[in-house]
């Protein structure tokens, strides 16, 4: 790991908590900053979802490699689901050692499948509640080149995001800030299924695509999940029509991550 692109990954997110900041757009940062900062095929944060009509657990932010499509599952069971549930550190240093992570034997499977070899799972708690956690999958055994200390502080950032988060200058509770978060995920949902008919996509490549259409139009796969709607509710017949469903042509002017 380079120390100094963790610290300046710290130094954005504590910036930008400082401002009238973007909850989602915070969340994607942090998930892209632990993807990069420790060199791994995925990262995602996730929260619990205990609303009346909820799943129980929800991935409210993912990145990974340009080419990259992590199977969701991996991030909400296992050590993600674990370390979210419990409010502690949960691991697979190795997952070709047998005497690691045999308490998750489905996960297991299912991660070496995908060419996985270790994960890191940090809670996220406001106080002492537990709010979810940071997953961080590796293509190789998890050594001490990959700090701990670095994947807390980030779920620490998230705790504090989530428990000052604002609404357009409004300070809004703990609560109220994960439920809106989580009502995001049924915008993304209903747009992968659009971009899974328009372009006879499977659900995984549907869902990297809207990844790469957020990368390329520099806002967060929130954001452009609900342009993607917009599109099929403004012509249903054709949303492809509009440019929220293609890579632009021209390089988008990066923004900032606050507005």
């Amino acid at each position: 790991m380079n120390s100094a692109q963790t610290r300046l990954a710290i130094a954005d997110l504590t910036a930008t908590l400082a401002t009238d900041f973007d909850v989602p757009a915070l969340l994607h940062a942090v998930a892209e900053h632990a993807c990069q900062c420790f060199d791994a095929v995925s990262a995602a944060v996730i929260l619990l979802d205990n609303r009346p009509d909820g799943t129980g657990i929800q991935i409210v932010a993912e990145a990974g490699g340009e080419d990259t499509i992590a199977d969701p599952r991996l991030h909400i069971s296992g050590p993600g689901l674990a370390s979210a549930r419990d409010g502690a550190v949960a691991v697979i240093t190795d997952i070709d050692r047998l005497d690691e992570g045999s308490r998750w034997p489905d996960y297991r499977d299912r991660a070496r499948l995908a060419g996985m070899r270790s994960v890191r799972a940090f809670p996220v708690k406001a106080m002492t509640v537990p709010l979810g956690s940071v997953v961080v999958h590796a293509g190789e055994p998890w050594g001490p080149e990959r700090p701990n200390d670095f994947g807390q502080i980030l779920a620490d950032l998230t705790a504090i995001a989530l428990s000052m988060g604002t609404d357009h200058g409004r300070v809004s509770t703990t609560a109220d800030t994960v439920a809106a978060v989580l009502d995001g995920t049924s915008v993304i949902a209903t747009a992968v299924g659009i971009l899974a008919e328009y372009f006879d996509l499977d659900l995984d490549a549907a869902r990297g695509r809207l990844r790469k259409l957020a990368r390329a139009h520099q806002i967060t796969p929130t954001a452009q999940a609900a342009a993607v709607v917009e599109a099929q509710n403004a012509d249903p017949t054709d949303p492809g029509i509009a440019p929220a469903l293609h890579l632009p042509e021209e390089p988008v002017p990066p923004t900032r991550i606050d507005r």
